[in-house]
């Protein structure tokens, strides 16, 4: 059977992946702040195994890593899912602690998980991490500057370690799980004065978090090779993509520049 780790798997988006891992067949870890929404993810049957972990915190990160492999078996996907997003406004009237605390998990984060989980993988020849990007990181966000800075950086990190990791038998990759109504979308108030009409977007219908959970149980069963360090999005056709990736065309799934071409 193979296993995953989920962080942020307590609630929300990270719920539904854990979930939807779990019904494809997957023995799930996940890993959060608050013991109570975890221990509920395990009871209510969409985890395996719940571990107590602040995503930034190495230390703690390594032992949920290594309580996983003890419990349930080498980990052969990490899902990067915990995220932030609590600074707004303009970048002169933002509070710098509050500022990088938003880049430090959604940055830091994924780079954790992707130092503590690579080792393993590439010893076996085999594993994926996935990260959850953003859209916003593809775009210039007035009055979310610390969210599109650090979502930016998650997608050229991975497409970075994605170069490192060729020949490898891993795989990596940052998806966009689209406008998800969840706890993270009651955005803060300075956000919404900018952008009213995501008041109380959370109370309604917004992406079904499924399709997320979806792309990332095909692209950890499946594993495209041309894909990997690559941004990709729910709708996007993995198998055209890959195709066109192959063919040296523009597919859109890059947010700078493609990895430079290695000279014969």
């Amino acid at each position: 059977m193979s296993v995953a780790l989920v962080t942020g798997g307590g609630r929300g988006i990270g719920r539904t992946i854990a979930r939807t891992l779990t019904e494809a067949g997957w023995a799930v870890a996940v890993t959060g702040r608050t013991r109570a929404s975890l221990d509920d993810a395990v009871a209510g049957g969409d985890a395996a195994l719940a571990v107590v972990a602040d995503a930034t915190d190495r230390a703690a990160m390594q032992a949920a890593v290594q309580q996983t492999e003890q419990a349930l078996g080498p980990v052969d996907l990490v899902v990067a899912n915990a995220g932030r997003f609590t600074a707004a406004g303009p970048l002169w009237e933002t509070d710098a602690d509050q500022w990088w605390a938003d880049v430090d998990v959604n940055l830091r984060g994924p780079m954790l998980a992707l130092q503590l989980a690579l080792p393993g993988m590439v010893q076996r020849g085999t594993g994926c991490v996935i990260a959850l990007g953003s859209g916003i990181g593809t775009q210039p966000m007035p009055y979310a500057s610390a969210y599109s800075v650090s979502k930016a950086a998650l997608m050229r990190l991975f497409d970075s370690v994605a170069g490192e990791l060729e020949g490898t038998g891993v795989s990596v990759f940052v998806i966009s799980p689209g406008l998800v109504a969840t706890e993270m979308t009651e955005f803060p108030e300075a956000y919404l004065e900018r952008y009213p009409d995501w008041r109380g977007l959370s109370q309604r219908e917004g992406v079904p978090p499924e399709l997320a959970a979806n792309l990332i149980v095909h692209l950890a069963t499946d594993r495209p090779k041309a894909l990997s360090g690559r941004f990709v999005r729910p709708n996007t056709d993995l198998d055209a993509a890959a195709h066109a990736v192959a063919e040296d065309e523009d597919v859109g799934l890059l947010v700078l520049s493609p990895l430079p071409t290695r000279s014969a």
